[in-house]
């Protein structure tokens, strides 16, 4: 169910994709019929005007010289036509018979596309004389059409229609202008979903760590009352019963009890000092000397194991707003940390630097490191690689530095060593 809700906003998202580009191919195809549709009705306008000019000049020459008002007045009709440039009739000789329209040409006859972009179509016909020699057509007083061969040259201005066409170009850009806002607006709306899931997603999670803390809160605090007082009774008797108990086997399984009755205690403190809500107690804290502090509760037991523990840091105090006793908890568990994961011959660094707009404390070891895929994991409750530790030690440092509004970031590789660094905002 998870997997199909989420390959559903890559699925709206090609769906619109392919929508987008469905709707661009139909628009270029009715953009180009339409262009074309526009380019054959000048063409067809033209051929239409060619056959009534013919027709009207042979109505003429077969029906005699009353029809030449008719012919004349189908002539100034057509010169009217916006479209129309001119119109010439030649005689077989190519002698021009009659011209009409704005600017009539008398060039040589032609087919096709002058250079001026105007079409031009050439018709020749044959007049014949239905009445005999004496009825001969004329166009007009004094020009007389006698039977022959003519030709008749129409040059026509198709970009007339250029109206029409930038009404259909304008038309198709609103058209993929609006197709492309849909698109993206259908982006935005995907990738909103996905942000809104990857949302809820961190919510769910956070809640569930959240509900998760607070039961172990409850879960430790009801240990602690059930298991401290008895405890402590057991701890009496059994530090009774060492004292008295002689030198041999007796004393020294007493002792073993008494060591394990220790670690019990320390595990239930952890689990109290995890679980119970810490309130920040800010004051000015320096960091160079808290870990100098560090370094000599630490440094017997660094000695021992054969390591060299030091600190570094410029010259001066280095000083934030904190709580002391936690941030000093915080550094202390860092620094054992880095202690037991050297081998012998090791070293521990607490290095202090002071920037302008942070304060970093770097706790840095080149002990046996931290495997790669357990670094996700290091700061979760009860989470360990270590024999006998609790899991708690970072899970408590992540949340002081989090009560501090600082950051707590664990860099390692294996056999390389690793550094945790806290960077304490100096607003804070």
């Amino acid at each position: 169910m998870q997997g199909v809700m989420r390959s559903r906003p890559k699925l709206l998202l090609l769906f619109s994709v392919a929508t987008a580009l469905g709707l661009v191919a139909l628009i270029a195809v009715q953009t180009g019929d339409a262009l074309g549709h526009v380019a054959r009705a000048a063409t067809d306008k033209a051929e239409t005007l060619e056959r009534t000019m013919v027709s009207a000049i042979r109505g003429v020459a077969r029906f005699g010289r009353d029809k030449e008002e008719r012919i004349a007045a189908v002539l100034e009709e057509i010169a009217r036509d916006p479209q129309v440039v001119s119109v010439v009739l030649r005689d077989g000789a190519g002698a021009v018979a009659v011209s009409a329209g704005r600017g009539a040409d008398g060039g040589a006859p032609s087919t096709g596309r002058d250079d001026s972009g105007l079409l031009v179509r050439t018709t020749s016909f044959e007049l014949d004389s239905a009445c005999g020699g004496g009825c001969g057509a004329h166009l007009g007083p004094g020009a007389p059409m006698p039977p022959g061969s003519y030709e008749l040259v129409l040059r026509f201005d198709p970009s007339a229609g250029a109206e029409v066409r930038s009404v259909i170009l304008l038309e198709a850009g609103i058209a993929l202008v609006l197709l492309l806002c849909a698109a993206g607006f259908a982006t935005a709306l995907v990738r909103s979903t996905r942000h809104r899931e990857r949302l809820l997603r961190r919510v769910e999670l956070a809640q569930q760590k959240t509900e998760s803390l607070e039961s172990l809160r409850l879960l430790a605090t009801g240990l602690a009352h059930e298991i401290r007082n008895p405890l402590g009774a057991i701890r009496g008797f059994a530090q009774l019963t060492h004292e008295q108990s002689p030198e041999g086997e007796a004393r020294e399984r007493t002792a073993i009890m008494l060591s394990e009755l220790d670690r019990v205690s320390e595990r239930l403190e952890e689990f109290l000092a995890f679980a119970r809500p810490r309130q920040v107690r800010r004051q000015p804290v320096d960091l160079r000397r808290l870990c100098d502090e560090v370094a000599t509760l630490l440094g017997p037991d660094a000695q021992a194991a054969g390591i060299e523990l030091s600190v570094e840091a410029a010259p001066g105090e280095v000083v934030v707003e904190g709580d002391p006793a936690q941030l000093k908890e915080l550094l202390l568990n860092l620094a054992l940390n880095a202690v037991e994961a050297c081998h012998e011959g090791g070293r521990v660094r607490l290095r202090v630097r002071a920037g302008t707009a942070e304060v970093a404390l770097a706790v840095e070891d080149d002990g046996r490191g931290i495997p790669a895929e357990d670094l996700p994991r290091v700061f979760e409750p009860y989470f360990t690689t270590r024999a006998h530790g609790s899991g708690l030690g970072l899970a408590i440092s992540k949340r002081i530095a989090e009560g501090h509004g600082a950051t707590l970031n664990i860099d390692s590789a294996l056999e390389r060593g690793t550094t945790a660094t806290l960077l304490i905002p100096t607003s804070a």
